[in-house]
Parts: C-alpha cells; sequence; structure tokens
C-alpha cells in the first residue's frame, strides 16, 4: 500500500514538474504545403489518456483539434480545418503532442496554442503562411523554324507543383497544348499540333519550375502561351510568354552583301579589323617593293663615265673611246719593256 502511495506521488510529481514546450520560432510555410507544429513534453510523460486541445483565440470556434477520449471530436473543430488536422497517436505515449496541419492556406496563418487542461500545460506557436505566385517571363523567346523552344514559367517563392495540376493552353490554338500532375502528362485534349512535341521537366517541379519544352517549332506555334495552376492557392495563378519564330531564311540574312539597306551583317569590331588588315597587306607590298628595286639597282653594270655622262652616246664617241683605250695599253706595255733591260 505505501509503495501504491509512493508511485502515485512521484508521478503526480513528474506531472507538475512537466513542461509544454513549442518552438519558440515561427513556423513558415507556402500555401499547399504540409506543416507540423512541433510541441512536447519534456521531462517525458504519457498523455494518450489525457485532452489535447489546439485553438486558435482569434477564430469562432477556437477550436483546430479537440482531442479527448483517444478521438477527434469533431463537433468542436472549426469548418476550415475539417479533415485537416491529426495528432501522433504513438506520440501521446511519448510526450509528443504535435499536429499536423494538411495543405495550409494563407488564412491559415496565426498564432496556434496547445494546451493540456486536466495538466494545466500550455504553450503557443506561430505558423506563417506564404502564397507561391505563377511567374511567366517579360522577354519573348525567339527561334527559328525547327529549332526546341523552352517557355519559362516557375513559381516565385518556389513550391513543390509535383501534385499540382499544370496547364499550358495557347491562346489562339484550342484546346490545351498540354496537362500535367503527379508526374503524369494528360494528352487526350492535347490539340493536334502540338502532338508528340510537347514535354515539362518532371525532375524540377519540385523547386517550382513547371517550364515547356516546345521541339520542332513551326510558323504556327507562334503567338502567346499561357502557363496556368487552377488550383494554387495564390492570387497570380497564371504566367504568360510570347514566341517569336522566324523564318528558316533569317539564318544566313546577316552575310548577305545586296542588302538594299547597306548592312553588312558586321559588327563594329569585325569592321575595324579587317580595315586594319587592309592597310596592313598595302604597308608590306610597299616595303617588299621598294626592296626589290634597291637590289635590282645594286646590280645594274655601271653605264656612266667618269664625269657622270652616260657613254651611250654616238659611235664616234664609243670610237674615240677605244682609241683612247688601245693607246693606254700599249704605253704600259712599252714601259713594261724598258724596266726589264734595265
Amino acid at each position: 500500500m505505501k509503495f501504491l502511495l509512493l508511485l502515485m506521488c512521484l508521478c503526480l510529481t513528474d506531472d507538475a514538474n512537466s513542461q509544454l514546450i513549442c518552438s519558440h520560432q515561427p513556423i513558415t510555410a507556402l500555401a499547399g504545403d504540409d506543416v507540423i507544429l512541433q510541441c512536447h513534453l519534456e521531462p517525458p510523460i504519457s498523455v494518450s489518456d489525457e485532452t489535447v486541445e489546439w485553438t486558435r483565440p482569434d477564430l469562432d470556434p477556437k477550436y483546430i483539434h479537440f482531442h479527448q477520449d483517444g478521438r477527434l471530436m469533431f463537433d468542436h473543430q472549426n469548418p476550415s480545418y475539417y479533415l485537416r488536422t491529426r495528432l501522433f497517436m504513438d506520440g501521446l505515449m511519448k510526450r509528443n503532442v504535435s499536429m499536423k496541419i494538411f495543405k495550409v492556406k494563407v488564412s491559415d496563418t496565426g498564432r496556434y496554442q496547445c494546451a493540456l487542461p486536466s495538466l494545466q500545460k500550455e504553450a503557443s506557436i506561430q505558423l506563417i503562411v506564404a502564397q507561391s505566385d505563377v511567374i511567366g517571363s517579360d522577354k519573348p523567346v525567339t527561334v527559328t523554324v525547327g529549332d526546341n523552344a523552352i517557355l519559362p514559367c516557375h513559381l516565385e517563392p518556389p513550391s513543390d507543383m509535383r501534385t499540382q495540376t499544370v496547364e499550358w493552353k495557347h491562346n489562339v490554338i484550342k484546346p490545351s497544348c498540354m496537362s500535367t500532375r503527379n508526374r503524369k502528362d494528360y494528352l487526350d485534349l492535347q490539340d493536334e499540333n502540338f502532338r508528340g512535341r510537347t514535354s515539362v521537366f518532371h525532375e524540377e517541379m519540385i523547386r517550382g519550375n513547371i517550364s515547356l519544352k516546345l521541339t520542332n517549332v513551326t510558323e504556327l506555334d507562334a503567338g502567346s502561351f499561357t502557363c496556368n495552376v487552377p488550383k494554387l492557392q495564390s492570387q497570380v495563378r497564371r504566367g504568360f510568354i510570347n514566341l517569336t519564330v522566324e523564318p528558316e531564311e533569317s539564318r544566313n540574312k546577316g552575310g548577305q552583301t545586296d542588302d538594299i539597306d547597306g548592312d553588312t551583317g558586321l559588327s563594329p569590331g569585325a569592321i575595324t579589323g579587317i580595315a586594319i588588315g587592309v592597310i596592313a597587306v598595302i604597308v608590306a607590298v610597299a616595303v617588299l617593293m621598294k626592296r626589290r628595286k634597291i637590289t635590282t639597282d645594286c646590280a645594274r653594270p655601271n653605264t656612266t663615265g667618269r664625269n657622270g655622262q652616260n657613254r651611250k652616246g654616238s659611235e664616234k664617241d664609243n670610237a674615240e673611246g677605244n682609241i683612247g683605250e688601245y693607246r693606254y695599253a700599249q704605253f704600259k706595255k712599252r714601259q713594261l719593256s724598258l724596266d726589264d733591260n734595265a
């Protein structure tokens, strides 16, 4: 008997000393996400038989989740949270009184209170729910016929879109270009013009990337596209992207030389480079010609006389020159003979 009384006293002491602790930091989530509002008893004690109340004082009725006798009491619950909350039944035996809210809304933002009335324990936690907007592109996407195009569209701030329905539509061509959900593409209502040419980046949708890839673009694809997330909890569920498709002939337009506008298709830097190259060639040719002239002049025989007069005179002048050379040779020969006799 004394042992039972001692055990009861110890249990009452543990209950009195336990504290209900919730996160002091606000819990931030995006609309459509699932969140857990963390709350537990320290030191741990079982509360599986206790009444657990989660409330929002600013609502009427204020009860978000009313747990009693091992089950949720729906009669007390605020209708906006119907079938969106739960406690962890196994956790109640191990101090955990956290509550999970499924698919939170922007209207779920507020301060939540967790209470254990029989233990006179209470704590609060703040939840902030932000909304993601669908963002298209302000700049048009320009491609040439036959190319592939990526029409950019994403969620800002990023949000997991794998469970959301994403629809792509052309503002002229009906019906839709593409529809996808849960990593599966629904093409039953797809226009024949886009059949077999559209895809999304399923592995990127967890980060909010819902861009569309369009292959083998045709001129009929040109126009405005709409990216729509119909069940997104946001004021901006649509993004818009313009696609411009140029004819295939435009690939070589920049290289034409008979452009009536005189457009060479060359950048200013390229034109400057060509001009410098032409000048360099002209200078090199001039230097080469000058060197060749000097070499030729050096190799040409001297045809001028002692006084600088041209030897190309009349036949008489040439004859006189030859006689003078002959007399000089005879003089030298005679002089050598005298030297030998001496």
